[in-house]
């Protein structure tokens, strides 16, 4: 499956301002994305979706530091 900037933005239950904010890429590099008229690198795809996953792990598990401690 790939994996599309629409993926991200649904995970992220946000829009290209929010996603553009959140990983410091351009607004107009992400409506680009949306578009279609450019494509994301994959290993940006792959930087979003493991920052997101990192984001959620630690709303459910604690603080990083808990989990270590563990």
């Amino acid at each position: 499956m790939e994996i599309i900037i629409h993926d991200i933005i649904d995970m992220m239950h946000s829009d290209p301002a929010g996603v553009s904010s959140k990983f410091a890429i351009p607004l107009s590099t992400v409506y680009s994305w949306c578009n279609g008229s450019r494509k994301p690198p994959a290993y940006v795809l792959t930087m979003m979706l493991n920052i997101i996953f990192l984001e959620g792990r630690l709303l459910t598990n604690g603080t990083a530091k808990d989990r270590l401690e563990e």
